[in-house]
C-alpha cells in the first residue's frame, strides 16, 4: 500500500519543529499535555508520530480518511484513544463508532475503553477537561439490546455483524445510527477487512455523518490484492519495532528434514508421498490449498511437538516465574487440530485448549482468559481462528503445523506472539517459532524481520539465552566518512584451516585489575581492512597520522572461505578456535583445564565488547567474525599470565 504522506514529510517535520503552527490553540495544548515528561505511562515515539501525523493530516491538510499501518503489539489502541479525546476536546465531535471484524477484537477493545481506562492510563485529559470523560461512556452493540445506549454514550463499539443485527426496538443498529445519531468519527480497527462487502456498505452509508475516519491495521495488503480506500499516513513495521525494542525478537527453529517428513496425500489415489519427492506437485497443490490437502502423520507431528516443547522449556527458564509462557499451535484442519490436542494432553501431559470455527461460546471465552491466572491451559491449538485481536503477550512459542498461502494470514499468526510481556523493560524478549523447512516460509520470515533462523534442530538441541536473544545492536556512525578507503575484496582459492595457536605468551607482573586492563585494549579494524589486500604497509592520515604495521592472522588462516561456510558451521568453527586458544593459554600459564569454561566466557565477552560492538555471535556479520579471527593473535597476547590469574581468582 502506498504511503500517501511522503509528499508532506518535510513540511510536517518543519511544522513539528516550529511548535505546531496553523492548528487550533486547543490542539497545541493537547499536544503539550501528551508530551509531558512526568507521566507514569508515556506513549512510545512511534505512537506520538502516528498521533501527530493524524492531527496534521486533519487540521493542516484537511484529510478525512486516514490509515495507520502499525505492527501488531505497537499500541494502536492508545493512538485511537488519543485521537478520540483530541476530537472530543478540540473539535466537539461527540460520537465515536469503533468497528471491529469479530468478537475477539471487540472483547479486547471493551477492556481498553470501558470506564475510560485508555484515556486515564495515558492521562489524555488535563485537570481542566477531566469532565469530558463523563461523555465518553461505552455502549457495546448486541442483538436485542436497548438502543438508548447509542444516544447516551460517546463511544459505540461493535463488530461488523452487529451493525446489521436488530436492537430491542426491532430496528437494525446501522439504521438506528443513520436516523438518530448525529455527526460521528469512525475508527475502523483491523482495517484490512474494509474492502469486504459488509464493511464497504457500512462505511458508504455513514460517509455523510463521518467527520473523520481513522483506519488502523498491521496488514493493509489483502490476499486478494484489495486495499482500504483510506490514505496511509504512517508506516511502522516489524523492523522498526524490533530496532526500538518494543516487540519480541523472533527466532525460527527449523527441524531436521531427515527427522521430520511432511507428507502429501493424493485424495484421488490415496497415495502418500514425502514432500521432498514432489517439489513440482507441491507448488501445484499450493495454488488450490484447502484444509484437506495437507496432513501431518502422527510420528512427524509428535517429533515437531517435542521440539516445540523443548523451545518452550527454554522460554519457561527465561520467564523466571514472572509469568506463565503459552504454547500456540496452528493447524489447517479440525482433524489435525484434534490430533495435536490429543497428543499434547495424552503423550506430553500439556493441558490444551482447541479453538475452531465450531467452538462454543465457553471455549471462546476460555481463549480470552489464556495468559491470565484464571486460565487452566498451557497450550492453545487454533484452526483458522485467533488471528485478529487475540493479543496474549504470554504467547512465547509458536508451532506451525500448516502452510501459509497468504502473507496476511502468516503475519497475523506470528503477530499473536509479538506483543512484549513486560512493557518498556530493557530485557529483550524472544518469540520462538518452530517451522518445517519444507513449508517454504522464507518469504514470511523476511516480511516479519526474523532475527535469525536456526536450521536442522532436533528435540535434543538446547540453546542458551545469549545465543537466542541477542543484545540490541549498537548503531555505529562514521565521524569522518571521507577518510574511508574503498578496497576491493581479494579473491582466494585456498581452503580455510582453523589451527590452534602456539605462540609463547610473555609473562606479566602488572598488578592492576585485570578487567580494567582488558577494557583499555582496542583492535584497529582499518588495519585489518588493508591487510586483506595483502599490502605490506600503508601510510594513512585516517590512522592517527602514523605508519601502521600490518599484522598477520592465525597461522595458515585464510579468510577467503569465510563467506562460503554455512553460517551455523562458521559460528561453531569460531567457537572452537576460541576454545583452542583458551586451552593453549591454560597449558602455557600452568592453570588447570577446569578454568577453560570461565576463560572462554571472558574472552568471548571481550570480543563481543571490543569487536562485535556489543552484539552476540549469532547477530554479527561474517566480516566481524573475520576481523575477530584476524585479531586472535593480538587478543591472545593481551591475555597475559597475570590476566589469566585474575580470571582464575574471580567468582
Amino acid at each position: 500500500m502506498q504511503d500517501s504522506f511522503l509528499p508532506y514529510v518535510e513540511d510536517f517535520e518543519s511544522w513539528r519543529d516550529s511548535g505546531y503552527p496553523d492548528v487550533k490553540l486547543e490542539t497545541r495544548e493537547f499536544i503539550d499535555n501528551v508530551l509531558k515528561p512526568d507521566k507514569k505511562y508515556k506513549m512510545w515515539n512511534h505512537q506520538l508520530e502516528g498521533l501527530l501525523r493524524t492531527i496534521y493530516a486533519y487540521e493542516v491538510l484537511g484529510k478525512k480518511n486516514c490509515l495507520l499501518n502499525i505492527v501488531t503489539g505497537g499500541g494502536k489502541t492508545a493512538i485511537m484513544g488519543a485521537v478520540i479525546f483530541w476530537l472530543k476536546s478540540v473539535h466537539n465531535i461527540n460520537k465515536f463508532l469503533i468497528l471491529t471484524p469479530n468478537t475477539i477484537v471487540r472483547a479486547r477493545l471493551i477492556q481498553d475503553f470501558k470506564d475510560g481506562i485508555v484515556f486515564k492510563k495515558f492521562e489524555f485529559p488535563t485537570k481542566q477537561n477531566q469532565i469530558l470523560l463523563n461523555d465518553l461512556g461505552l455502549h457495546v452493540m448486541q442483538s436485542g439490546k436497548q438502543p438508548q445506549g447509542m444516544l447516551d454514550s460517546g463511544i459505540i463499539l461493535g463488530n461488523i455483524q452487529q451493525m446489521y443485527s436488530s436492537n430491542i426496538g426491532g430496528k437494525r443498529n446501522l439504521a438506528y445510527i443513520q436516523e438518530f445519531v448525529g455527526d460521528i468519527a469512525i475508527f475502523n480497527d483491523e482495517a484490512h477487512n474494509t474492502p469486504a462487502g459488509e464493511y464497504t456498505n457500512v462505511l458508504n452509508l455513514l460517509s455523510d455523518k463521518a467527520k473523520f475516519r481513522l483506519d488502523t491495521t498491521a496488514t493493509p495488503n489483502r490476499a486478494d490484492g484489495q486495499e482500504p480506500d483510506s490514505e496511509m499516513i504512517y508506516y511502522y513495521d516489524v523492523t522498526h519495532a524490533l530496532e526500538d525494542g518494543i516487540i519480541k525478537s523472533i527466532v525460527v527453529y527449523e527441524p531436521e528434514v531427515k527427522l521430520l517428513k511432511l507428507t502429501y496425500t493424493n485424495f484421488e489415489t490415496g497415495e502418500k508421498k514425502d514432500v521432498t519427492e514432489l517439489d513440482a506437485e507441491f507448488k501445484e497443490a499450493e495454488k488450490g490449498l484447502a484444509p484437506f490437502h495437507w496432513i501431518l502423520d502422527p510420528e512427524p507431528m509428535k517429533k515437531q511437538i517435542a521440539i516445540a516443547l523443548q523451545r518452550h522449556e527454554e522460554q519457561k527458564a527465561r520467564a523466571k516465574n514472572r509469568y506463565k509462557p503459552i504454547l500456540f499451535i496452528v493447524t489447517m484442519s479440525i482433524a489435525e487440530g484434534e490430533r495435536a490436542k490429543k497428543m499434547l494432553e495424552e503423550r506430553f501431559k500439556i493441558k490444551t485448549l482447541l479453538v475452531t470455527q465450531e467452538s462454543d461460546e465457553e471455549q471462546r471465552e476460555d481463549a480470552m482468559l489464556i495468559g491470565t491466572p484464571d486460565s487452566k491451559y498451557d497450550a492453545v491449538v487454533s484452526v483458522l481462528m485467533l488471528r485478529e485481536g487475540w493479543d496474549v503477550p504470554q504467547v512465547a512459542t509458536i508451532l506451525l503445523l500448516r502452510k501459509f498461502s497468504s502473507p496476511v494470514y502468516g503475519q497475523q499468526v506470528i503477530g499473536r506472539g509479538l506483543r512484549k510481556i513486560i512493557r518498556n523493560q530493557a530485557e529483550r524478549e524472544i518469540l520462538a517459532v518452530v517451522d518445517h523447512p519444507r513449508l517454504e516460509h522464507d518469504w514470511l520470515w523476511r516480511l516479519v524481520a526474523v532475527s535469525k533462523v536456526k536450521p536442522n534442530v532436533t528435540d535434543k538441541d538446547v540453546y542458551d539465552e545469549e545465543e537466542d536473544l541477542p543484545d540490541k545492536p549498537v548503531i555505529q556512525t562514521l565521524i569522518r566518512p571521507e577518510k574511508l578507503i574503498k578496497i576491493p575484496d581479494p579473491e582466494y582459492d585456498v581452503e580455510i584451516d582453523f589451527k590452534g595457536i602456539k605462540d609463547d605468551i610473555p609473562d606479566d607482573t602488572v598488578e592492576e585489575d585485570w578487567k580494567s586492563i582488558l577494557d583499555r585494549k582496542s583492535y584497529e579494524k582499518e588495519i585489518w581492512t588493508i591487510a586483506k589486500t595483502r599490502v605490506d604497509s600503508v601510510e594513512m592520515k585516517s590512522l592517527k597520522d602514523k605508519r601502521v604495521e600490518l599484522l598477520d592472522g592465525p597461522d595458515e588462516f585464510d579468510f577467503a572461505m569465510i563467506g562460503k561456510y554455512p553460517r551455523d558451521e562458521l559460528e561453531n568453527k569460531f567457537k572452537q578456535e576460541i576454545l583452542s586458544v583458551c586451552a593453549g593459554l591454560l597449558r602455557e600459564t600452568g592453570f588447570g583445564g577446569n578454568l577453560r569454561g570461565k576463560l572462554y566466557k571472558v574472552m568471548l565477552d571481550h570480543i563481543r565488547t571490543k569487536i562485535f560492538a556489543g552484539k552476540t555471535l549469532c547477530d554479527v556479520d561474517d566480516d566481524d567474525i573475520e576481523f575477530a579471527m584476524y585479531s586472535i593473535l593480538e587478543i591472545r597476547k593481551n591475555f597475559t599470565k597475570s590476566i589469566v590469574a585474575g580470571i582464575a581468582g574471580t567468582k
